[in-house]
């Protein structure tokens, strides 16, 4: 199983990828391709520390309450969670169900996902399911605040009008929303 969710995170855009920006502040958005399929990351420092974060983040399925732009996130199983995204009317909302999987690299702690199929989790009519998402969430010490890197298959499925327009509010909620799962706001970029 390691080897599979190891060999899923090797699409995610290298150190090295050429990024377009598409927001500098709050939160930095910025997108690039990998294999033709687009990628996004979002970048910003919250004011909690970086152990307060990854806490937060473990027990995600806790603080849906606290989050805008999530309306559900069932714990399917320890490590799988069926995300659903609040999407404005008209439009249809999101989900995806993930295993995630927890690493610490150079002193930030990385949460990474895959996505999953789970018996608990039917696709549901009125929902698009987002089959093919992956990322990672890093979280970074920067003092006694923490960095929020948060990248993700860009892919928001459906028939939506202006998908960059999608990829920018998406990228800014996901942080703002960690923010305040974790009881604060977005600091800076």
């Amino acid at each position: 199983m390691l080897l599979f969710l190891s060999l899923a995170h090797a699409t995610l855009p290298a150190a090295t990828a050429s990024w377009s920006s598409l927001a500098a502040s709050p939160v930095k958005i910025e997108c690039t391709e990998v294999g033709g399929k687009p990628y996004c990351r979002s970048t910003g420092v919250i004011g909690a520390p970086v152990d307060s974060a990854k806490t937060t983040f473990e027990a995600l399925d806790q603080h849906v309450s606290q989050m805008g732009s999530i309306s559900a996130i069932p714990r399917l199983e320890p490590d799988v969670l069926r995300i659903v995204m609040d999407y404005p009317f008209p439009f249809e909302d999101r989900d995806y169900v993930a295993r995630i999987t927890h690493r610490e690299e150079a002193g930030a702690h990385v949460f990474g996902w895959v996505p999953v199929e789970h018996a608990s989790a039917p696709v549901e009519e009125g929902i698009v399911r987002l089959g093919w998402l992956d990322g990672e969430w890093r979280f970074t010490p920067e003092g006694a605040n923490t960095r929020v890197t948060y990248t993700w298959q860009a892919d928001p499925g459906g028939n939506l009008p202006d998908v960059g327009a999608v990829r920018k509010k998406a990228g800014f909620l996901a942080v703002q929303d960690m923010a305040e799962a974790c009881g604060t706001k977005v600091l800076s970029p």
